[in-house]
């Protein structure tokens, strides 16, 4: 008797004639119609036999005949088996289990350059999200409270002084669950401030969510550690600026943070708790950066640059002060080039000029993801786009529920109108595919808060960024 079940770091979703399993942290994803959809929806977490998952297909396929029936389910789990999404065995108690494991990762993780999407499912995703919208990532603000105070955080310091309601957070997350959503995001401020941190981390993963949190880790304890390992391991985005501390101490203005910010990465690493670390490049760190992505690297853990700070989300830009210039851009970029191995393979790879030659330019393409899969929420209950982007508010989940306002808030519907041929500059720009546009970064930054008012530093970064892959390109092609 074959017994099948999920991985513990699997999940699988349905959204409306698609079926979806993942295993985010292996990176693996597969999209199935809709009849397989309900051979995914039989997948538990503990072991159920093939005649017992048939019995229970039967209610759905009742026009096949039961022995065609077996065959289909076993040959489409062997499949899934054959891609690593579950486990099978002979016995009840003997099935192969297996789960994120820093030990048996192969490769390096490496900054993810954002600009194509990496598999043919998440490309799926994207193009079916803009015709059909459904919610897969919910991003909690639990507090904005912070034990750090970063000098380019787009949360005013003043701001910092608010946690999310118990009952309240609760709610939403049932209310996630309903809804079918996939990935729920906890952040602050530092999420690890609020007192019921561990009750609402074991409550998401309950409820059958990929938890990520986004945290500093300085406050990272047995009892967190703990939360963070039970049923589905977390993924932690944690920032790291530079390997020298006084340079990361001067960022978070905090003594010590840096030391204790490293220390708990390698703590994570040794508990098997996926880390994937965001460098942030201003003025102070531009020299360093590399040495964090190298570190990354060296502990397989992927790392993430954003090189374009964002203004404050009440529009002001004190600390836009600390953000590069372009000159300071154009050296970043090439560091990264130098020092990237997925950068530079990206750009080794032999199509890398004619796919992006022939990546046509639709005036009727999404902006972006906001409001198509997802949306974000803070302690007051207020939900937003996206966390950087508090001025644009679409509801509060204490006066609406959160399928009604991700359905008729006329904000968020006011969002899925929008479309590449609204922004007329963008429209004809030859280095658009490099382009790092964003909605929230333009309203935060325009005096008026218009999401049409691309800083101008944005446009130089994209034209750098074309310049100095074109350059590494046109050299590589060369040397063949």
């Amino acid at each position: 008797m074959r017994y099948y079940s999920l991985k513990s770091d699997c999940y699988v979703r349905t959204y409306g004639d698609i079926g979806y399993i993942s295993r985010p942290l292996a990176g693996t994803d597969k999209i199935v119609d809709s009849s397989a959809a309900v051979f995914l929806s039989k997948l538990q977490y503990s072991p159920t036999s093939i005649n017992d998952i048939v019995k229970s297909l039967m209610e759905s396929f009742d026009d096949v005949n039961e022995s065609e029936l077996t065959e289909d389910a076993v040959s489409f789990y062997e499949m899934l088996f054959a891609d690593d999404f579950i486990n099978v065995g002979n016995e009840l108690h003997d099935t192969t289990v297996s789960c994120f494991d820093y030990s048996t990762l192969k490769g390096e993780h490496a900054y993810r350059d954002g600009y194509i999407a990496d598999t043919s499912s998440e490309k799926f995703l994207i193009e079916y999200s803009k015709k059909h919208p459904f919610l897969f990532t919910f991003h909690i603000e639990l507090t904005s409270k912070c034990n750090e105070r970063c000098v380019h955080c787009y949360i005013p310091h003043k701001c910092k002084n608010a946690d999310i309601d118990h009952d309240l957070m609760i709610k939403v997350l049932n209310q996630c669950k309903d809804m079918g959503v996939m990935n729920i995001v906890f952040s602050g401020g530092e999420p690890m401030l609020h007192p019921n941190f561990c009750e609402f981390l074991r409550y998401a993963k309950d409820l059958d969510f990929n938890v990520t949190v986004l945290s500093n880790l300085t406050l990272l304890n047995d009892e967190i550690l703990s939360a963070l390992k039970y049923r589905h391991t977390s993924c932690v985005n944690v920032s790291l600026y530079s390997m020298n501390p006084e340079i990361h101490d001067a960022i978070t203005t905090v003594e010590g943070s840096f030391s204790r910010t490293k220390n708990n990465i390698l703590r994570l690493i040794d508990n098997n708790i996926a880390v994937q670390i965001n460098c942030p490049v201003m003025k102070q760190n531009q020299s360093t950066f590399q040495e964090v992505i190298l570190w990354g690297h060296e502990h397989k853990c992927a790392v993430i640059l954003d090189y374009i700070i964002m203004a404050r989300s009440d529009r002001s830009v004190g600390n836009l002060e600390h953000r590069l210039t372009k000159e300071e851009i154009k050296s970043v970029l090439e560091k990264i080039v130098q020092n990237d191995v997925t950068i530079q393979s990206n750009i080794k790879s032999r199509n890398y000029r004619s796919r992006l030659s022939s990546e046509t330019t639709d005036p009727d393409e999404n902006i972006c993801g906001v409001a198509l899969s997802t949306i974000c929420m803070v302690s007051n209950g207020n939900v937003y786009p996206c966390a950087g982007w508090q001025k644009y508010i679409c509801g509060n989940i204490n006066e609406s529920s959160l399928q009604e306002i991700w359905t008729s808030s006329p904000a968020i519907n006011l969002l899925r109108q929008l479309r590449l041929k609204d922004f007329k500059k963008c429209l004809s720009c030859k280095d658009k595919k490099y382009c790092l546009m964003c909605i929230s970064r333009n309203s935060n930054e325009s005096e008026t808060g218009s999401i049409f008012d691309v800083p101008q530093i944005t446009c130089e970064a994209a034209r750098i960024q074309h310049q100095i892959f074109d350059e590494y390109s046109k050299k590589l092609h060369e040397m063949i």
